[in-house]
């Protein structure tokens, strides 16, 4: 591509060119799901920082100024704003040591001490929590969490779009989320 026709392609990008943006996007994304990954080996999070750089970058579009350099470099600096935003959010909260998925095999197989113990009774809350759960909801939450199944995998599994099992993860989230606060709630009423 000649020099000026890459820069009126630049240009078009900046305008908001549907065509130039999708074509544009679809190249970034395994280089950028690539540096995710190479931050932090978990395909979930991976994933989500990728969409939170998409969204970012399609609603800052306007902010790309076509003479302070390539969108390929406008794009990778969200993305590294996005990666300094989550080890910051990693940074202000408590660690929890492993994956929920080796709790719960901890709990079937060995004696728990008791930090084990208490995150073992969460873990009973969060179980019976996603019991009640419709049956789609338990399965995308439990595929994306406990499996780290991408979207895209989830969607081949369960015969559906990527958007529809974001769409369903959200809800799911928002389902779990009233179920957690209604069984606290049942909790703190036995403990009067």
């Amino acid at each position: 591509m000649s020099e000026k026709l890459e820069q009126e392609s630049w240009a078009g990008f900046a305008q908001g060119d549907a065509d130039v943006w999708r074509e544009f996007i679809e190249r970034q994304i395994s280089r950028l799901y690539g540096l995710f990954m190479g931050r932090w080996p978990n395909r979930s999070l991976a994933e989500e920082l990728l969409q939170k750089t998409v969204f970012d970058a399609v609603r800052g579009r306007g902010s790309y100024d076509p003479s302070k350099g390539c969108p390929e470099d406008w794009i990778l600096g969200i993305a590294r704003n996005n990666v300094r935003l989550e080890i910051r959010r990693r940074a202000s909260r408590p660690s929890v040591n492993g994956e929920i998925s080796r709790y719960f095999e901890a709990m079937d197989t060995k004696l728990l001490p008791d930090e084990v113990l208490e995150r073992q009774e969460m873990t009973e809350i969060v179980r019976s929590a996603l019991s009640r759960l419709e049956s789609k909801e338990k399965a995308v939450l439990e595929a994306k969490y406990i499996e780290e199944l991408s979207a895209n995998d989830i969607a081949r599994q369960m015969e559906t779009t990527e958007k529809a099992v974001y769409s369903l993860l959200y809800r799911a989230k928002i389902s779990l989320r009233r179920e957690l606060e209604g069984l606290a709630s049942l909790s703190k009423k036995e403990e009067k």
